[in-house]
């Protein structure tokens, strides 16, 4: 069986997982919804932000990384509570975290082709996207920023500089809408009180306390540190973001629970590039070798 097919069958496979889980697990309460249309949903929700999310990283090479990228979603994704609540709120959450990878999967597709009849729908979803999403706003407009400064001689004849631009106004519109606009003389003994808090929040989810072990433990040999520098020279904008979620921590310019939200997402999304390249190590010589 080829490895499409394969990973075609990995896709079912956790669609029908999902679904049986939802009919077993007892819900308190009935169904806001009819459980025949709202399983169905959630379960197709969830493999496609799985699917979403392995295309983004890369993930979706082999059927065990597919099976990775679901597990590390269920286990760490933000809001990963409320998938199995099989009411409206497990929709809203799912839909709501399928519309980020799929938009920074539509940023990575860059090309010298002429989008113009699009790039009023891209500055559209880039507005969208951001004014919806108050937990990554700020880390991924300035990581994008930084990457369109880096290439500044040719990011106007790159496809993606709507969605930048739209991005950039939907965060804008954040602050000026939500009454988050930074101070200009911030008070030192607040921000050491929210940096303090907000990482003790931090350090209460596995995904951050993961994240920082795993990165120490490559750091710690050269073949770990190489892995480090190769994943962040290849996907930047992650590396980016998890860095400027970080540094936004002292100020929580639109909120804790959002500040760490945005943390938990770009550091699951940095494991799962560094769990990838572990299991390229050590089962991808294996299969090599098999083959």
């Amino acid at each position: 069986m080829s490895a499409k097919n394969m990973r075609t069958l990995t896709y079912l496979g956790i669609f029908l997982f999902v679904s049986l889980t939802l009919v077993a697990v007892p819900k308190a309460g009935g169904y806001v919804w009819d459980p025949r249309i709202i399983i169905p949903i959630t379960a197709f929700l969830f493999t496609l932000l799985v699917w979403l999310l392995a295309r983004f990283i890369g993930t979706d090479r082999s059927s065990l990384e597919v099976i990775i990228t679901a597990l590390f979603v269920l286990l760490f994704a933000p809001g990963s509570h409320l998938f199995f609540s099989r009411d409206e709120d497990a929709i809203i959450e799912l839909t709501s975290q399928c519309i980020v990878p799929f938009f920074l999967t539509q940023y990575k597709r860059i090309s010298r082709r002429d989008f113009k009849r699009a790039y009023a729908l891209m500055l559209l979803m880039g507005i969208f996207c951001s004014f919806t999403h108050d937990g990554i706003t700020v880390p991924l407009c300035l990581a994008f920023l930084l990457m369109a400064w880096q290439r500044r001689n040719e990011f106007f004849r790159l496809a993606c500089w709507p969605m930048v631009a739209g991005w950039l106004v939907g965060t804008v519109l954040q602050f000026v809408s939500r009454n988050h606009m930074p101070k200009l003389t911030p008070d030192l003994g607040a921000l050491t009180n929210q940096t303090s808090l907000v990482l003790g929040l931090l350090w209460d989810t596995k995904i951050f306390m993961l994240v920082v072990a795993l990165t120490f433990w490559l750091s710690t040999t050269s073949w770990g540190r190489t892995e480090l520098l190769r994943t962040f020279r290849r996907q930047r904008l992650i590396a980016y973001s998890l860095l400027f979620a970080l540094s936004c921590v002292p100020f929580v310019p639109l909120g804790i629970e959002n500040a760490v939200t945005g943390v938990c997402f770009f550091a699951l999304l940095w494991t799962l590039l560094l769990v990838q390249a572990l299991e390229r190590r050590f089962f991808g010589a294996a299969r090599a070798r098999r083959n």
